[in-house]
Formats: C-alpha cells, sequence, structure tokens
C-alpha cells in the first residue's frame, strides 16, 4: 500500500488530528533513560537529536518526571524482574499517561506480564540502537494520537464477525483482506482484526506479523484496561492494528468466554472497525462473538459439504432467534465450471449472495508471502472481487467519503 493511496483515503477527522500533532514534531522529544551509566551513554548517543535526561534510580527517575517535560521513559534491562517493573511502575503515580518502556536481555513471559500490570507499555529486546529507539518515539507519538482521536470519536465502532462452519472455505484468507482493505480506505490505526481461532489461528501468518502478545494475556480480568489491552495489539506494516490467537492450542482453554466478550466491548470503544476471524464450528465464544456483531460475513465454498455446514449452522442461529438480517452471504472461490449453480446455492441457504470472490492462483500465493492480496496484487481480479466484500461492511459515511473519493479521481482522469 502506498503512502499517497492511505493519505487520499484518510478521514476527516484523522485530518484534523495529524494538524494538532503537527504542533507536537517528533524532533523535540525529551526521553529519560534510567539504568547504568553504560546504559545512559548509549542512549545520549542514539539521540543526539532529542533532549535525554538521566537518572540512576527510580527515586531520581521520579524528580526528573516532577520537575522536567518527560515524553519517555526507557529502563535498563537491570529493572527486567518482577521487583524491577513494580519499582518502575511507580513513576506512573506522578504522571499517569507516561510511557514506560523495558529493555530486557531475554523475554520472561513472568516479567512481560508484571511489565504490562505495572504498567509498562513496551518490553524490548536488549541491546539498544536507533531503530528500537525510534519504534519507541513511534510509540509515543501513536498514543498521542489515539488520545486525539478518542476525543474525537463520536460513537462505537462496527464490529464485523467473518464467519463458516467448514474449515478450508477461505474465512481468514477474507478476514485479512477484508481488515486491510478498511485500513487503506481510511486510517490503519482505526482498524483491528482479532483472530479468535484460538487453537488455529493463522491471521499473523496471513499478515506477515510476528506477534509479541496474545490475547491469553487478557485472561486477567481484573488487570485489563484500555491501555493494557492495546500493548497487547500487533502493529501490521500498514498500521492496521492484530490481536494475536494463543501460540499453542492447549493455551485456547485460558481464553474464556468472558475475557472474549470483555476484550471485544473494549475494541468496539477503541476502534471504528474490529474484524473478527473465528474458528469454524459453533461453540460458545463463537456464538457469544456473532450476537455481538453488527455485521457477519459468511463465507461458503462452491461444494455440496460446505453448502450442508452453512444451512447447519443457519438453522442453528434461527432457532436461537439470532438476526439472520446481519448475515452477508461471500461466495468464496466462485468458479463458473463448478457443477453447483448459484441460485440453487441461495435457495438452500435461504440468503443471496452478496458478493462472489473468483478462483484465483494469486490467493495461495499471497498467503505464502505472508502478503493480503489486495496489498501484494491490488489490481488483480480478485483483489477487486474482495474489495466488494469490504464495502459490504463499510459504514454510511465512510461509503460516501469513498464515493466521493472516487468520483474526484475519475473527474480527473476524465480532464486528463
Amino acid at each position: 500500500m502506498s503512502t499517497t493511496e492511505t493519505s487520499r483515503h484518510r478521514t476527516r477527522r484523522q485530518t484534523k488530528v495529524d494538524l494538532r500533532l503537527a504542533t507536537h514534531p517528533e524532533t523535540h522529544r525529551s526521553v529519560l533513560a534510567v539504568g547504568d551509566q553504560a546504559f545512559l551513554d548509549a542512549i545520549a548517543r542514539l539521540l543526539t537529536d532529542h533532549k535525554v535526561l538521566a537518572a540512576r534510580n527510580v527515586a531520581h527517575a521520579e524528580r526528573r518526571v516532577v520537575e522536567d517535560r518527560v515524553d519517555l521513559v526507557v529502563f535498563d534491562s537491570s529493572f527486567a524482574t518482577v521487583a524491577g517493573v513494580s519499582e518502575g511502575g511507580m513513576l506512573l503515580d506522578a504522571n499517569p499517561e507516561l510511557p514506560l518502556v523495558l529493555m530486557a536481555d531475554k523475554q520472561d513471559t513472568t516479567v512481560l506480564r508484571a511489565a504490562l500490570r505495572s504498567g509498562f507499555v513496551d518490553v524490548v529486546d536488549s541491546p539498544v540502537d536507533r531503530a528500537k529507539v525510534d519504534g519507541m518515539l513511534g510509540l509515543v507519538r501513536y498514543r498521542e494520537e489515539r488520545a486525539l482521536l478518542k476525543e474525537a470519536k463520536p460513537k462505537p465502532g462496527k464490529i464485523i464477525t467473518v464467519f463458516s462452519p467448514k474449515g478450508g472455505a477461505g474465512k481468514t484468507m477474507t478476514s485479512a483482506n477484508v481488515a486491510l482493505q478498511l485500513a487503506m480506505w481510511g486510517d490503519p490505526s482505526r482498524v483491528v482484526i482479532v483472530d479468535a481461532d484460538l487453537q488455529f489461528g493463522d491471521v499473523c501468518i496471513t499478515m506477515g506479523v510476528d506477534p509479541i502478545h496474545t490475547i491469553v494475556e487478557a485472561a486477567d480480568l481484573d488487570q485489563l484496561d484500555f491501555d493494557l489491552l492495546d500493548s497487547l495489539l500487533s502493529t501490521h506494516e500498514s498500521g492496521l492494528r492484530i490481536l494475536a490467537a494463543p501460540m499453542e492450542p492447549s493455551l485456547a482453554d485460558a481464553v474464556s468466554t468472558q475475557t472474549m466478550v470483555r476484550v471485544l466491548g473494549m475494541l468496539k470503544h477503541m476502534f471504528d472497525y474490529v474484524v473478527i476471524d473465528t474458528a469454524p464450528f459453533l461453540d460458545e465464544p463463537v456464538l457469544s462473538i456473532l450476537e455481538r456483531s453488527d455485521e457477519v460475513l459468511l463465507v461458503a465454498e462452491m461444494d455440496l459439504p460446505c453448502v450442508r455446514n452453512c444451512k447447519l449452522a443457519l438453522d442453528t442461529l434461527k432457532l436461537l432467534e439470532f438476526p439472520v438480517d446481519k448475515v452477508r452471504l461471500v461466495l468464496n472461490r466462485y468458479n463458473s465450471k463448478a457443477r453447483l449453480d448459484t441460485r440453487e446455492l441461495e435457495r438452500a441457504l435461504e440468503l443471496d449472495v452478496q458478493a462472489a470472490v473468483a478462483s484465483n492462483r494469486l490467493v495461495p500465493r499471497a498467503v505464502n508471502e505472508g502478503e493480503p492480496v489486495v496489498s501484494l496484487y491490488p489490481r488483480s481480479r480478485v483483489a477487486k472481487d474482495l474489495r466488494a466484500v469490504a464495502r459490504l461492511v463499510l459504514d454510511e459515511e465512510d461509503s460516501q467519503e469513498l464515493a466521493e473519493d472516487e468520483g474526484r479521481r475519475r473527474w480527473w482522469a476524465w480532464r486528463a
């Protein structure tokens, strides 16, 4: 996705936020480094274009936070213990919005969880270098932007669930492409995709993202708040956010239905679009997700086993008094040579096909590349089909803005 395309499709609200953020340029950051002298010297060498403050311990750091403007605090690896992060978190008493980052020699799960609970926004592998520090500074700007967007956000976001009762129907591919296309049409940081296939989720693989945190770490409901949840999200290169599935199937049981419901409720207030990739069966977590969805994309293939499973799933939902008018039937791997007629499928499911994605060899190629089709092959027929699927779930305001933007581009193309 090009920078030009992203900026062209930004929402009016995001443009206003960008103008407000322009008064806080990256070249005027104040970074407080806490640790031994070697670490303090390393930070100072890396950040010659920023103001660097130094503290040897938390007590000294607390005085710095009270007396000086501090945009970011970075602790060296000597604080990478449960006691160390607990002590470091005391700085939030002086400034609750202060971003705290911990350097660690190794990724210890116990320390990671303790850091998140103490209010740290990130844990970064040692040693420190300029790329890592730039990432930390980018996080500061992101948090400022999120704070301004929360002020401007007029209504809760839309929950879009992608579901299919048959594995291999293209559910994850559809989820990833729809989420990324929504991000490409607007502000990427306002879209999140949740991998709710808790045993065998593939969203991160499909999008080429290596997550540090997963939804398992949200299971402690007593500690879960907006900042903690935000810190658990991975970021795609486009700016799209991702809540990853557990790393191992055995960890799926750690994510209760209550956790899933709480997480979705919070994400709805943090993002404009929440796209959810689900497991291929109707268990309690999936039913809870469907109940809270504003739109459901039911992905079906042109084969009898898939049609049968979709029919059974729809019948079950009707028995549970689920509003079937939320369901949008999406036909995947559409092939004119298939013996099953589209009209027969519609009659069997009592739903009209609202979008169809053609069978195309570019899809498995894109999956293996770890990049969705809509960005890797944007001019392909299958990318066009997937954009049509994404249009089904656009809210009215964004749909109108997109139509106006496309109309202007067609006008300029005609003038040229």
